[in-house]
């Protein structure tokens, strides 16, 4: 079991519309011990963001809707303080810096390892995690 700083398992939401990625992921992190719910895409993110409230939340930058840009701007009017690490297939320099500049925690790039993947959780959650990379 992964513990968070208040000594409860950490909640992650991951946010993907690749279904058979999201649930093979999601699978995976519980094996490791995280408390994980899933959403399809950005409006279900937000619904999810709410029940769920995770600890840290993993968020495809590409998705039809509602992206993950502006889902990342919806989630820190909603849960200020939320830490938002960014992943997707599709990136660039310039996505990766927006994103830091909407106050994303990290920008990751697919294909990750789910080990890499759950040091980055880890970090995030923790309590020396501290500001975004992109400052705030």
């Amino acid at each position: 079991m992964v513990d968070s700083a208040a000594g409860q398992r950490i909640k992650v939401l991951l946010v993907d519309d690749e279904e058979t990625f999201r649930e093979t992921l999601a699978k995976l992190l519980r094996r490791r011990g995280l408390d994980v719910a899933t959403a399809a895409n950005g409006e279900e993110g937000l619904e999810r963001l709410v029940e769920h409230l995770p600890d840290v939340v993993v968020l495809d930058l590409r998705m039809p809707g509602l992206d993950g840009l502006a889902t990342l701007s919806r989630i820190n009017e909603l849960r200020p303080g939320t830490r938002v690490v960014m992943l997707t297939g599709h990136g660039s320099v310039e996505a990766g810096v927006e994103a830091l500049r909407g106050a994303a925690w990290d920008f990751l790039l697919k294909p990750i390892s789910p080990d890499q993947l759950v040091e980055v959780i880890l970090a995030a959650a923790g309590p020396q995690a501290g500001p975004p990379i992109g400052g705030r």
